[in-house]
C-alpha cells in the first residue's frame, strides 16, 4: 500500500500507524492531504476537496451528505459507516482502561466498610443534563451529593480537571453519577467507564442499549425505573447494604470479555476499506456535496436571513 496522506485530528494516531503507511499531513497545510479525519467542530473539514471521514464521540447524527464515512455511536448498518462510540476510544488511546474493564477488584462488605467512603460522587461542567440534576436534587433530599465540577459546586474546594483527579475523588464514594447528556440508542460516552475506573458503582442514564455492553449487575441502571422515585428508593436502600454494594462492585464489568480485540479488528476492516478503495473513490455524490454544502449554510447567513423572513410572513415570529 502506498503512503497515506492524511489530515488527522482524532486521537487514532497511534492506531492508523501501526496498521498504515500513513504520513500526518498538519491542519494547515490539509490541502495536501487526500484523506481528512476529524470531528464536526473543525471548519477546516467543511471546505476539504478529498475524502471526509468523521469522527466524533458526539451525540451528532450521521449526514452522509457532508461525509463520506462516518464513525459515530449510532446503530445502523451501512458500507460507509462503523459504530464506535467514545468509550472504545477513549480505551484505545488509554490502554490501563482496557485493563482495570477485563479486570474486577473483589471486595469485601467488611472491606469496603473500612474505606468509610461518602455516598454519592458528581462531577459535572454541563447545566443542561435536565434528568441528571433533578436526580441530584432529589437524592440532595435524603444524603449528601458531592459536587465536584462547576455546577452545583458544594465541596469547598477546586478539583483538578485531569482524569486521575476525577477517579479519586470518584473512588472515595460507594456511587458515581454517570448520566449522559442526551439519551439516544447507542450513544455510550466515557462517563459509565470513569465511574468503574474509580471502583465506584456507577449511576447510569442514557443509552438504553447500555447493557449489551456492560453488565447490568455492575451498575444502576436508571432506565430500568418507571419513576424518579422508585429510582432514589433503590439507591438509598443499596446504600444501607454494605454486602449488596461490595457484590456489585466484585462483578464483572463487561458482558463479551473479547470486546475490544473484536472492537479493533472492526476498526482496522473500516479503514483497510476505505484506504484500499483510494482518495478518488469519493463515495458523495454531487448531489449529495450540494446538499451539504446547503445544510452547512442552513441556518446562518443568507439562509437564516431567508428561513427567518419565510417565518416571519407565516406568522411564526410575532
Amino acid at each position: 500500500m502506498n503512503e497515506i496522506h492524511i489530515a488527522d485530528y482524532s486521537h487514532l494516531h497511534k492506531f492508523l500507524k501501526q496498521h498504515f503507511p500513513v504520513v500526518n499531513i498538519p491542519l494547515e497545510e490539509s490541502e495536501k492531504a487526500d484523506y481528512i479525519l476529524g470531528d464536526t467542530f473543525s471548519p477546516v473539514i467543511e471546505h476539504f476537496k478529498g475524502i471526509r471521514i468523521l469522527q466524533t464521540g458526539e451525540n451528532h447524527p450521521v449526514d452522509l451528505n457532508r461525509f463520506d464515512y462516518c464513525l459515530t455511536h449510532e446503530l445502523r448498518e451501512d458500507d460507509r459507516c462503523h459504530r464506535f462510540p467514545y468509550w472504545q476510544l477513549h480505551s484505545l488511546y488509554a490502554p490501563f482502561v482496557r485493563e482495570r474493564l477485563l479486570t474486577p477488584k473483589p471486595i469485601t462488605a467488611e472491606e469496603l466498610l473500612a474505606e468509610n467512603r461518602d455516598f454519592c460522587a458528581f462531577v459535572c461542567r454541563n447545566p443542561k443534563g435536565k434528568e441528571r440534576n433533578a436526580l441530584v436534587r432529589e437524592l440532595m433530599k435524603h444524603r449528601k451529593v458531592s459536587c465536584g465540577g462547576p455546577f452545583m459546586h458544594n465541596i469547598g474546594y477546586e478539583l483538578g480537571k485531569t482524569l486521575e483527579a476525577k477517579r479519586q475523588f470518584q473512588n472515595r464514594h460507594y456511587f458515581s453519577m454517570a448520566f449522559e447528556n442526551e439519551a439516544s440508542p447507542g450513544y455510550q460516552t466515557e462517563k459509565i467507564v470513569d465511574a468503574f475506573l474509580s471502583y465506584s458503582i456507577p449511576i447510569y442514564w442514557g443509552n438504553q442499549h447500555v447493557g449489551d455492553e456492560f453488565n447490568p449487575k455492575a451498575f444502576v441502571n436508571a432506565n430500568d425505573f418507571r419513576s424518579r422515585k422508585a429510582l432514589v428508593n433503590h439507591i438509598l436502600e443499596l446504600a444501607e447494604s454494605p454486602q449488596d454494594m461490595a457484590e456489585m462492585l466484585s462483578q464483572p464489568i463487561l458482558q463479551d470479555p473479547q470486546v475490544f480485540e473484536k472492537s479493533d479488528k472492526a476498526l482496522l476492516d473500516f479503514f483497510t476499506r476505505i484506504f484500499e478503495r483510494g482518495p478518488g473513490a469519493i463515495q458523495r455524490t454531487r448531489m449529495q456535496r450540494f446538499l451539504g454544502t446547503a445544510s452547512r449554510f442552513y441556518g446562518r447567513g443568507l439562509f437564516r436571513t431567508i428561513r427567518y423572513t419565510i417565518r416571519r410572513l407565516k406568522g411564526e415570529y410575532k
